[in-house]
């Protein structure tokens, strides 16, 4: 087991869609989805959280590869301009979804705060070729589907769950046109999957 420092920085920014559709994604990291985390099983975690200072809104994380309530939110709740830090033990392996749990927790979500941490077993994963890792993500805009520019949020659609994108990597096109998944015939490979809509 060993000692493992993950910094992750909250970062709000407008990033494309789909081609001539902007919107404000709120980000762990700077991308959608957050940062791949991994560690092993056994070891003990300090996770720095960082809200740049330019955000408008508190953020936190609660990874579900964390035991105990709510998976580190509680000690994350970082307001804008501010570091979070907290410590936990990796027990249990296997791939986990994190995300922010500052409510309303669906309007973080959506806005583009999740990702995956892997929790390795003790010996590890055997080796591949290739790692992929993807995450699915709904977006619920004020305009409707297509409609260019920058789009705001629209809680409504929200909460009638009626998104506008549906999304892999944050954008309409993120496996095919814009970054595909590439692998020759006869090379093995893992994709991570998740789901953050």
């Amino acid at each position: 087991p060993a000692r493992v420092i993950v910094e992750l920085d909250v970062i709000e920014k407008e990033m494309q869609i789909s081609e001539g559709v902007t919107y404000t994604f709120w980000t762990f990291g700077g991308s959608v989805p957050g940062k791949f985390i991994r560690v092993r099983q056994g070891d003990t975690v300090v996770f720095h959280l960082r809200n740049m200072p330019d955000n408008k809104m508190p953020h936190n994380i609660d990874l579900h590869g964390v035991t105990g309530p709510g998976g580190g939110a509680a000690s994350s709740f970082t307001a804008p301009g501010h570091v979070s830090r907290f410590t936990f033990k990796a027990l249990n392996p296997g791939l986990y979804v994190y995300h922010c749990a500052t409510p309303m927790v669906a309007e973080h979500i959506t806005n583009g705060m999740y990702g995956l941490i892997l929790v390795e077993p003790e010996g590890g994963l055997p080796k591949v070729d290739h790692e992929f890792y993807v995450m699915q993500g709904e977006i619920y805009t004020s305009g409707n589907f297509g409609d260019k520019g920058a789009q705001g949020p629209d809680v409504n659609k929200l909460l009638n769950e009626t998104p506008d994108y549906y999304v892999f990597n944050g954008a309409v096109g993120g496996l095919t046109t814009e970054h595909p998944l590439k692998a020759k015939v006869g090379e093995t490979i893992r994709i991570f999957f998740g789901v953050g809509g």
